[in-house]
């Protein structure tokens, strides 16, 4: 499980109900926990587990139904663009998550000085010379939607761990032609870990 596949989950578990039905999602809720003890919310940031489900129910099918939900989230933009991993952000929801953010100044600031290198939210805020109330508070509505990260851990002179984290994305570009577009490039690390894109896409 990856923080990606905590970001994906409630709009994934959403995307399979409407397509499914609530008799067919009910069902494969119920064989999920007859064969492993957990719920669809759960088996996403586990997606080899709803895999293993949804080709019980559907066979080979699996392989475009998964395909169909992951594109209604998020889809690789072009296959030329595959090897530098830029998805378009398509879940309405999601997309007003990234856009919240990046039209906040501190927050804009807080994701992209934490592209590539992790930091401690203490370094953020004095690296940034943001206020540290609306900081804290900005920082972890950022973490809370999963657009922060954590990336390791300092250990403090007192052998106290601090968290570090990083942006869940490597570059992120809005588009205002006609209808306002995302487009992100996730992290190397971020598709690596993620059993969705795995399963899915074959990352």
């Amino acid at each position: 499980m990856t923080e990606i596949d905590t970001f994906f989950a409630s709009s994934i578990e959403k995307i399979i109900r409407d397509n499914l039905g609530s008799t067919t999602f009910q069902s494969i809720q119920n064989r999920l926990f007859e064969k492993y003890g957990i719920s669809i919310t759960e088996s996403i940031k586990e997606f080899q587990k709803l895999d293993s489900v949804l080709r019980e129910f559907f066979g080979a099918g699996a392989e475009g139904l998964e395909k169909k939900f992951l594109d209604s989230i998020c889809c690789i933009k072009s296959k030329t663009d595959r090897a530098e991993k830029r998805f378009t952000i398509s879940d309405p929801s999601i997309s007003q998550s990234i856009l919240k953010a990046f039209s906040d100044d501190e927050m804009s600031k807080i994701l992209n000085a934490s592209i590539g290198e992790p930091w401690t939210i203490s370094e953020i805020l004095e690296k940034l010379s943001i206020p540290k109330t609306s900081g804290y508070r900005k920082i972890n509505s950022l973490i809370e939607d999963g657009l922060l990260i954590k990336a390791g851990s300092d250990l403090t002179s007192n052998r106290r761990t601090i968290e570090k984290y990083k942006s869940l994305f490597d570059n992120v570009n809005i588009d205002f032609n006609n209808k306002v577009t995302v487009n992100v490039q996730f992290t190397p690390e971020v598709i690596a870990n993620s059993t969705v894109l795995q399963t899915v896409y074959g990352e």
